[in-house]
């Protein structure tokens, strides 16, 4: 008896670390990553050096990636953190996260002193990044601390081993990244090798950072902007096979694609209805997981609802085999999938769709009115806005539905000052920011 209790609790335990899916029915199928990529990429960033703000986050939002800034809410790490351009990296959708509060060693730490490092920490960022949840840590200089204590505040913590993470990390408080610049990886060709063997493995890259370009005086292990630059080049140059994404969704997507359950509950000759739940808390797993299933013979495409709300799809051939692929977020609500006579295929062997696409404005730098285009490879509710530097709308220049198609739109701002503004497409699911430049 007291073996069969151990067996329970270790089971136990192993659900609760990894996720396990429930039941998916056939002929569902859910990505490995998002979009069915072949690798994640996540680009992590330490310190609060102040060019990761002023150059690898606009550089970012001129590719459509997100990044991950882990923040010491002190100057113990060399800076202060700068709070408003956190707060509007994080408006960005880039991620805001742990640091410590001090960024002391963690080895021979007391447990108490630990507790106050990491939770201290979390509700600092919490109360300065409103509407954000800080729910991911790195640790100072890659010693690890008290699991059990760890989690009390975050799901996924990250290490510094150098390695590639399968596609479920062992151990989701000690989660491997790959250390950037003079002390690391600091050759483009170095980074793409890297990303090919996240491909070979099908697996994460996560890269560490700290410096840029060397001029901030006490940037540990710089690495120059125009290396990173080049390799945003080569992942946006190859989007079926890498999905770069934030530390923190990455883990997330991670966690609820192990414990999803997919049900198909009814069927007909034009419509099919799934639920969609797992075992996490939705309070913070509810990041969109893809989902594809071949589409019937006698349909020519499909629409998609979850809920009330329209969901992206695509028509996916793959070896003249046609798919349904959409997302949708565990336990938001039913699926709806009925028959459609609107289509866009996408003919790809890496079952990756052909994706929305926002372009830069031009002129830019611009007076007095600019020229937004973008392209919708599926038709969605819409929606077009600028922003300033403090993540404060200034003006929604194109809302609602629209088909699949090219748009583009002339912006003439009226009573705004010269300076740096952003501009930001959701198209359903699907967010791109790009920075552009008023002179007066």
């Amino acid at each position: 008896m007291k073996n069969a209790i151990i067996v329970f609790f270790s089971i136990a335990l192993l659900y609760f670390q990894f996720g396990f899916s429930q039941t998916i029915d056939t002929p569902y199928t859910v990505g490995t990553w998002q979009g069915f990529r072949t690798a994640a990429i996540s680009y992590t960033f330490d310190d609060n050096c102040p060019n990761q703000l002023g150059i690898a986050v606009p550089m970012f939002n001129e590719y459509g990636f997100k990044l991950t800034l882990f923040t010491t809410p002190t100057s113990s790490a060399g800076w202060a953190p700068n709070w408003t351009g956190l707060q509007n990296a994080s408006a960005q959708g880039h991620e805001i996260a742990s640091h410590t509060i001090t960024h002391n060693h963690i080895t021979g730490m007391k447990d108490s002193v630990q507790d106050v490092e990491f939770g201290n920490s979390q509700l600092e960022i919490n109360t300065h990044i409103p509407g954000m949840q800080c729910v991911t840590l790195a640790y100072p200089f890659c010693e690890t601390g008290n699991n059990s204590i760890v989690r009390k505040y975050y799901f996924a913590a990250r290490i510094c081993s150098n390695s590639i993470e399968g596609k479920t990390p062992g151990n989701f408080l000690a989660i491997s990244s790959n250390i950037c610049g003079t002390q690391g990886l600091n050759t483009v060709t170095a980074l793409k090798a890297r990303d090919n063997a996240a491909v070979t493995a099908k697996g994460w890259c996560v890269y560490l950072i700290h410096g840029i370009n060397g001029n901030e005086s006490g940037a540990w292990s710089p690495i120059s902007a125009d290396t990173i630059r080049a390799s945003l080049e080569y992942l946006k140059a190859n989007p079926d096979k890498f999905w770069v994404e934030t530390f923190g969704n990455v883990a997330k997507y991670i966690r609820e694609r192990n414990s999803v359950s997919i049900r198909e509950t009814s069927q007909t000759d034009t419509s099919f209805a799934i639920s969609v739940i797992d075992t996490m808390d939705n309070a913070i797993f509810n990041y969109p997981i893809t989902i594809r299933r071949p589409l019937p013979s006698a349909w020519i495409a499909a629409e998609v609802k979850q809920g009330d709300r329209s969901v992206d799809v695509q028509i996916i051939e793959i070896s003249s085999i046609k798919y349904i692929m959409f997302d949708a977020i565990p336990d938001s609500g039913d699926v709806a999938i009925k028959k459609s006579d609107i289509t866009n295929v996408s003919k790809s062997d890496n079952l990756f769709p052909t994706r929305p696409n926002l372009f830069q404005n031009f002129p830019n730098p611009f007076n007095p009115s600019t020229t937004i285009k973008y392209e919708l490879s599926f038709p969605a509710e819409v929606t077009l806005k600028v922003y300033n530097l403090f993540g404060q709308e200034l003006e929604t220049i194109a809302s609602g539905y629209q088909k699949a198609g090219e748009y583009r739109y002339i912006w003439q701002p009226v009573n705004v000052a010269s300076g740096i503004y952003f501009y930001q497409l959701q198209a359903g699911q699907f967010t791109d920011t790009r920075k552009l430049i008023l002179l007066r």
